[in-house]
């Protein structure tokens, strides 16, 4: 089993070393980068920065507490931002990160809140119902913020999508869908997250990777449908496994000892420049005692049949419960 974790790739190097001998294009390939962003998202204003979190605390620096956020699934920035700029979150109960819309609607009305900051994918795993999120806040007020960085180029269209958000943020660093390396994104047609922000010109992003960016955007759509196919299959291979039948980017199986399994599993899938086992209880993941497999980790061309059926069997020999 030949597995390879996910580098930038070949063509967005060769375009990022391109732009570094020839610096007078970085402002025009930065334009392109933005637009193309815009194309994908569909919103009106899009502006690249030089990482996810900065394009989180861009965001969260121009809105008002307090913030909601899930209580698992989530991005840990949700958490660690607020505290740095002196804001209050308010946790929302979720069904394992799914947020469940009438427990939504009613923690709004109870407590009041400006924005609700959330995953595209719940712990990578799971679809958020994002429409009946998205119509709830737009009747209640509240700005939708959605970190696409799991999301980018959704085939269905269901996601990273301006039509079911306000604001989206990403990462596109390593190894996210868009997987320049480094950099981040907002993209909003709402003008107060982006218009005379002071911090903008503090967070710019590298004048040479945009062209990176603009290459992975452009292959974001196959590279995600690859991966949700294949967390497909082994979702109804494998016998345990959290969120069954949603979409997601890696699956995340239960298991009563989750250190020396990811251990024993660690020993025997060998991943050349990486890993892609997450031991839970993550808020990033579930904030149960369980293995993420992150499939998202991996090079397409490792993601063959055979390669999958491989995992199946390693998986089930080594995690028993």
């Amino acid at each position: 089993m030949n597995l390879k974790f996910r580098r930038p790739s070949k063509v967005a190097m060769k375009a990022l070393c391109k732009i570094a001998m020839e610096p007078s294009k970085a402002k025009k390939t930065l334009q392109e980068t933005e637009k193309r962003i815009l194309e994908l998202t569909g919103h009106r204003m899009a502006k690249l920065v030089n990482s996810g979190n900065a394009a989180l605390l861009t965001v969260m620096s121009r809105l008002p507490p307090p913030f909601l956020i899930p209580d698992q699934g989530g991005w840990r920035g949700f958490k660690q931002i607020p505290r740095f700029l002196n804001k209050e979150t308010i946790t929302l109960k979720t069904r394992l990160g799914i947020i469940e819309p009438g427990e939504l609607e009613n923690t709004i009305k109870e407590e009041g809140v400006s924005a609700l900051f959330l995953t595209s994918f719940a712990g990578y795993t799971a679809e958020q119902p994002i429409k009946e999120i998205h119509d709830i806040c737009s009747e209640n007020g509240v700005i939708l913020v959605e970190d696409a960085s799991g999301s980018i180029g959704d085939p269905l269209g269901h996601l990273c999508n301006s039509k079911y958000n306000d604001v989206i943020i990403a990462s596109t660093g390593s190894p996210k869908i868009v997987n320049a390396g480094g950099g981040g994104f907002i993209a909003t047609s709402n003008k107060r997250i982006l218009q005379d922000n002071p911090l903008l010109r503090t967070l710019k992003i590298d004048p040479y990777l945009p062209a990176a960016i603009n290459e992975e955007l452009k292959m974001a759509p196959q590279t995600l449908k690859k991966l949700i196919e294949a967390t497909a299959y082994l979702k109804r291979k494998l016998k345990r496994v959290y969120h069954p039948r949603s979409r997601g980017v890696n699956i995340i199986i239960p298991t009563e000892d989750p250190t020396e399994d990811a251990r024993r599993l660690r020993r025997i899938i060998k991943v050349d420049g990486g890993n892609i086992l997450t031991v839970c209880p993550s808020y990033d993941r579930l904030k149960k005692k369980a293995i993420a497999v992150e499939i998202k980790n991996l090079e397409i061309e490792s993601i063959t049949k055979d390669n999958l059926d491989n995992l199946i069997k390693l998986i089930e020999s080594t995690i028993r419960g």
